[in-house]
């Protein structure tokens, strides 16, 4: 009998040791907001993150090459993503993928389902760089446009 209650301490220590390191990185999420500039493909970019609940967000961006002679002025894009947990010891890269609607405003205006992937770098308690790859499947072009940035964070740990 008292072999068996040591050999159940000693096992909920180890369990409890070992948990720790999982419970740690556990809470590791993305849970701050951003608002952020950049460039890529269609020029200009004003991007932003925005956390709705636990690894849910919507990352809304805008971008203009300023040439306003083309059809094509503004580029939109409106995902909801799924925020990945850091994925580095340190709890500074975040990946994320999601799908929603982008498209172009101007001369013709156009809606589209859009799929978006990437990654966040937070390199600082406010700052995080970023960069995504869009692809507008259904698209007139099978539209695949890139962007890198950094943002100013808020909210959030």
């Amino acid at each position: 009998m008292k072999r068996t209650v040591v050999l159940v301490s000693v096992g909920l220590t180890a369990a409890a040791f070992l948990a720790f390191p999982l419970k740690v990185s556990a809470q590791q999420t993305p849970d701050y907001s951003y608002v952020g500039i950049g460039g890529g493909d269609d020029g200009f970019v004003i991007n932003g993150k925005i956390t709705l609940d636990d690894n849910l967000s919507i990352r809304p961006s805008v971008a203009t090459d300023f040439n306003f002679d083309d059809s094509e002025d503004v580029s939109y894009l409106l995902p909801l993503t799924y925020d990945f947990n850091a994925v580095d010891a340190d709890a500074n890269l975040y990946p994320f993928v999601g799908a929603g609607i982008g498209g172009d405003l101007g001369d013709d205006s156009t809606v589209e389902f859009a799929l978006t992937g990437g990654l966040d770098y937070r390199f600082s308690d406010h700052w995080v760089a970023n960069g995504s790859v869009n692809y507008l499947p259904f698209a007139d072009a099978d539209e695949v446009d890139f962007m890198v940035g950094v943002g100013y964070v808020f909210g959030g740990n």
